[in-house]
């Protein structure tokens, strides 16, 4: 198996079942602005620096694994960092040190809670680990659940005047893609499943619109990073049936009683990074006064 390099991938693929539309990437490059993140060559913007690790794909192509800067070794080889990233500690040892008068009254902000996956989980092969700066996959317990195997940054992204870098570690990359390979500077075991997703569960309540034209109806449900796997969307003759799971364990429930009939065979929908987009064929080519019927 090789790990793809290009942007928005970086998923784990089979050479000889690599086909021309198995990979779904960025062409751009990262573009942040004025609070906004996002790529050059889609629309996309969001604040949150995980929200912008989230963004879908805009382009389908093969996987590939040549570097990013295969002419520029200077920009992949991060080792000029080496003289100011500290010798990774356990996490536990760094949270005990924060605790110390001097290094509380140094620091600025509060220490990032660090999330454990719950004792006797039970992960699926290949799924990622999802610390700041690790992404390794889950092989078995014995290579993928020990002690101090996850290298990876406790603290959050930060872009200041140019610079990217995380507020857990002094270095700092004007690149992008050199920022995305800083060395994680805590280790601890990896986090495959997480428990803030269970305690942050709840019902929440999407904001949606709608627009139309002579034959469809288009309505955007917004919700970020949409768990595809664990969401829903059910159409009937009058009305839409939603079930999404996105964020951190929120969860949206909705029935639509549609303002007219759809034929439910000729509708569709798309989870795309920031919404879930529907698309209402109307069985009459008439104009709807509202979405729904009162």
């Amino acid at each position: 198996m090789q790990n793809c390099t290009r942007n928005g991938c970086g998923q784990s693929y089979d050479p000889a079942a690599n086909d021309p539309m198995s990979c779904q990437y960025h062409p751009g490059k990262p573009e942040f602005h004025e609070g906004l993140k996002g790529w050059t060559c889609c629309k996309p913007r969001v604040h949150s620096f995980d929200d912008f690790l989230e963004i879908g794909g805009c382009k389908l192509g093969p996987h590939s694994n040549e570097p990013k800067h295969k002419d520029d070794p200077f920009k992949a080889d991060l080792t000029q960092y080496d003289d100011v990233l500290p010798e990774p500690q356990p996490a536990a040892t760094q949270a005990a040190a924060a605790a110390t008068p001097v290094a509380a009254a140094a620091r600025a902000p509060e220490p990032e809670l660090i999330d454990e996956d719950p004792a006797g989980a039970i992960v699926a092969a290949g799924a990622k680990c999802k610390r700041n700066g690790c992404n390794a996959e889950f092989v078995s317990v014995d290579q993928s659940q020990g002690a101090d195997q996850c290298q990876f940054h406790p603290g959050r992204a930060v872009f200041h005047e140019g610079t990217k870098g995380w507020t857990c570690c002094k270095p700092r990359a004007t690149d992008f893609d050199e920022f995305m390979h800083i060395k994680g500077c805590a280790r601890g075991r990896h986090l495959f499943i997480g428990t803030r997703a269970v305690v942050q569960a709840q019902a929440e309540k999407c904001r949606r619109d709608f627009y139309q034209m002579a034959n469809d109806v288009i309505v955007s449900v917004y919700a970020k990073k949409i768990q595809r796997d664990a969401s829903s969307v059910e159409f009937h003759g009058d009305s839409v049936q939603l079930h999404l799971e996105y964020g951190d364990g929120k969860v949206y429930d909705d029935t639509i009683q549609l303002y007219a009939a759809i034929d439910p065979a000729a509708s569709s929908f798309e989870f795309l990074s920031t919404k879930a987009e529907l698309k209402l064929a109307k069985v009459a080519p008439a104009q709807w006064p509202a979405l729904e019927r009162e």
